[in-house]
């Protein structure tokens, strides 16, 4: 998508978000930095899963909503196999082309499945990518949701790609407590926590890169109806995008797991980056 194509003139956009607090954060930063830009925006929070704020994306109830690259490809596509950032972001550029969306510049913070350790147990093994698991797999248990026992990106990928079969799997939620205190208390040697899980950086946890990707890129991603996407709201987001990181995503969601509510929180960093 040419930015040169677009309207110029700022327009007006109702963005939506899913019904967490994460994707709360991000349509309020988008929607302030568009604001600021001279667009005409209002915020329907909360909306639920992905299949109820795409009906309302597709019906134009809504204009935008933040979205997270891997998931919503192979939402909108299925077959798509595409693993790597770039590869996910010029797969779906062309998939929403193809649908009525369109898909502004991605963000480097990804909201991703990790398998992550304690910093003891990196240290302790030299582990910094799931590679580097396969000798030592053998005397760790795994902490994850239990579909990823089957799924193929999940447990049967960490055997044929990486080569690490891990000595025993433990079911267990994908964030909260529960996993934190499994890995922290050695119920589990490793667990699958989302990257921008607050804990990472309050307990020191070591994510280990995943470098021939069996997890699909989760970059974050503004997906507009492409009938009301301007410069303006593009060049905003744009903005925004270029700015955010996974440790920024990271910071953010701990805030608002201590009180802060999600625009507040969202307002008081694009302020910070001079963007609002």
């Amino acid at each position: 998508m040419s930015l040169a194509s677009l309207p110029r003139q700022p327009g007006a956009v109702t963005i939506g978000s899913a019904d967490f607090p994460e994707d709360e954060i991000l349509a309020y930063i988008y929607a302030d930095a568009m604001k600021a830009r001279g667009v005409t925006v209002s915020v329907h929070a909360d909306i639920g899963e992905r299949p109820a704020y795409i009906a309302a994306l597709s019906d134009g109830s809504i204009g935008a909503v933040p979205e997270y690259s891997g998931s919503i490809l192979d939402y909108l596509d299925p077959a798509a196999t595409a693993k790597a950032p770039g590869a996910v972001y010029a797969e779906l550029e062309d998939v929403a082309a193809a649908q009525g969306y369109a898909v502004t510049s991605d963000a480097p913070a990804q909201d991703s499945d990790t398998i992550t350790v304690t910093k003891t147990t990196a240290a302790k093994y030299h582990l910094t990518t799931i590679a580097s698991l396969k000798n030592v797999a053998g005397s760790l248990s795994l902490g994850a949701p239990e579909p990823l026992l089957t799924v193929p990106y999940g447990v049967p990928a960490l055997k044929s790609v990486y080569g690490v079969v891990f000595q025993r799997f433990v079911p267990l939620s994908a964030g909260g407590t529960v996993t934190q205190t499994a890995l922290r208390d050695g119920a589990v040697g490793a667990a699958d926590i989302f990257s921008t899980d607050p804990s990472i950086d309050t307990y020191g946890f070591v994510s280990l890169a995943d470098t021939k990707p069996i997890f699909a890129a989760q970059n974050v991603v503004p997906l507009f109806r492409l009938s009301v996407l301007t410069r303006p709201m593009a060049e905003a987001c744009n903005a925004v995008s270029a700015r955010l990181t996974t440790a920024t995503l990271r910071k953010l969601d701990g805030e608002v797991a201590d009180g802060a509510s999600p625009a507040t929180a969202a307002a008081q960093w694009l302020s910070s980056t001079g963007l609002g």
